[in-house]
């Protein structure tokens, strides 16, 4: 597993948040120190139809979901409590200082 990108799954199973982690560090001449830029970046997938072979039951969530709605959610992510405390521990786990002496 890429230790710098992680994968959260929608607990409606329509979508999947990657979330990669960019680090560049580079020393800063006037304070003699290396200073650090991070940045998280999320990226949002949608399994509307790019999933090459759904399971069955996949194919029923979404079917589902779009019959009760009317419309796929693609402006909200639903986290369940397992993949909330990944997506935490993967930010706690990799900010880094923004100054190293």
């Amino acid at each position: 597993m890429d230790k710098d990108k992680i994968y959260i799954e929608c607990e409606c199973g329509t979508h999947l948040l990657q979330v990669t982690n960019n680090v560049e560090y580079f020393d800063d001449t006037h304070s003699k120190t290396t200073r650090v830029r991070q940045e998280f970046w999320l990226a949002m997938f949608s399994y509307n139809g790019s999933d090459e072979n759904p399971s069955f039951w996949r194919k029923l969530k979404i079917a589902w979901i779009y019959i009760k709605t009317g419309k796929m959610h693609d402006d909200q992510l639903i986290l369940h409590p397992d993949e909330a405390q990944k997506l935490a521990d993967f930010l706690n786990e990799n900010i880094v200082p923004t100054e190293k002496g």
